[in-house]
């Protein structure tokens, strides 16, 4: 499904903040829903207003919506799942934190509204904030809820369902380029707010990509929840498989608790992973042996050398190769979002700019292991600091 931008207004009446969130029918053929508003009332909470009052308020909210289920999230942990009554398709999140100590009380809550004033159509929304204090034998306890944007489809999800289903029709079966390009344009624009603010994903996979009824890509970075961990901290702590550059993969072999390396280069190596593993319809785990914790850089880089024999524009393999290139050469979400600005009006408008770079089987350049043993630099390939080379010259 195609998509456009969304509309939002906010209007303040009364300490109450209404979310207007409306989907526009634009020419071109695109599939949308047409003058579909969506409002969501949410609560202004400031300071200690009476309990009562804060009871009421919520209850008022939570009037909208209508509770589905309990469940254990991939990155938010336990929460409840509420509908909206009108529209199931849209969802929101409840979960509560207890803080033991006042230090700690103001530590989440501090975390929590800091991260409610992030403004980035990209990123998951945090709508509503409360505390209560409570004593429970002879000890004070604050507990927080917050409520925020939930999303229960992801682009694995549409990879599975829309490319690898038996019951698919399409014969082409693969992720039509111009969709990669919205994905990756998203994705960029979101982590560059978060690197702008000092602050990385840290688990960035496709499962982790989820995405909004629109069909906007939607990305919850690792510590949304207070004292959550990194994709990092999960693999040495608990051995979960995460797609970790080769130089996060050295750091665990040795087992380092606190990684001497750029995470947010990391965080952009796992994008291209996850560009690879759409395109390719293959799972990245294939490149990782993870009883030796080694990440096998040249499968990674024959398996986009194999995109070009798909069809797919050498304007998105040298891309891809950017992102998997060694550490000092490897761009970060700043420098991608530049080159991404000179095709954002086409990628943001569904226009074709890529296929000019698709280059036919028989005139293939054989690129297999250039990125990290040819001493030549290959179109695409990160060269200075602000300049990425791509086929029609550098930006």
């Amino acid at each position: 499904m195609k998509f456009g931008r969304i509309k939002r207004q906010i209007i303040v009446q009364n300490s109450t903040i209404i979310i207007d969130m409306q989907i526009n029918a634009k020419p071109q053929g695109m599939l949308f829903l047409s003058q579909f508003q969506y409002q969501l009332i949410i609560i202004n909470q400031m300071g200690n207003s009476n309990q009562r009052m804060q009871e009421e308020k919520y209850e008022n909210v939570m009037k909208k919506f209508k509770m589905k289920e309990s469940i254990h999230h991939n990155q938010l942990g336990m929460v409840r799942v509420y509908n909206l009554k009108d529209d199931n398709n849209y969802s929101i999140f409840e979960f509560h934190k207890t803080a033991t100590t006042s230090e700690e009380a103001k530590l989440m809550l501090s975390h929590y509204k800091n991260r409610k004033c992030y403004n980035n159509d990209h990123l998951t929304q945090i709508f509503f904030i409360s505390e209560q204090n409570s004593q429970i034998l002879c000890q004070d306890q604050t507990q927080l809820t917050v409520i925020g944007e939930f999303f229960y489809n992801n682009i694995q999800n549409e990879m599975k369902l829309n490319y690898l289903s038996k019951n698919y029709t399409n014969t082409v079966q693969q992720f039509p380029e111009l969709r990669l390009w919205q994905i990756t344009l998203q994705i960029v624009d979101a982590c560059t707010f978060l690197e702008k603010n000092g602050r990385y994903h840290g688990e960035i996979k496709s499962k982790n990509i989820y995405l909004h009824p629109d069909q906007s890509v939607k990305l919850t970075e690792y510590n949304f929840i207070y004292g959550s961990m990194t994709g990092y901290q999960k693999a040495l702590l608990v051995n979960d498989f995460q797609y970790l550059s080769p130089e996060l993969m050295k750091e665990l072999r040795a087992k380092n608790p606190q990684p001497n390396v750029d995470l947010v280069k990391n965080d952009v190596f796992a994008l291209g992973l996850t560009l690879l593993e759409l395109a390719s319809l293959s799972s990245c785990e294939q490149y990782y042996d993870w009883i030796s914790k080694e990440v096998h850089i040249d499968r990674i880089i024959k398996a986009n050398d194999q995109l070009i024999q798909k069809g797919y524009s050498t304007l998105l393999t040298n891309l891809i190769y950017q992102m998997i290139s060694e550490v000092e050469t490897r761009p970060r979400f700043s420098d991608l979002k530049e080159v991404l600005s000179h095709f954002e009006n086409e990628i943001n408008n569904h226009i074709d700019f890529y296929s000019k770079y698709q280059m036919k089987q028989n005139h293939q350049l054989n690129m297999y292991n250039s990125v990290y043993t040819q001493p030549y630099q290959r179109p695409g390939q990160f060269n200075q600091t602000q300049s990425i080379y791509l086929p029609n010259g550098s930006y």
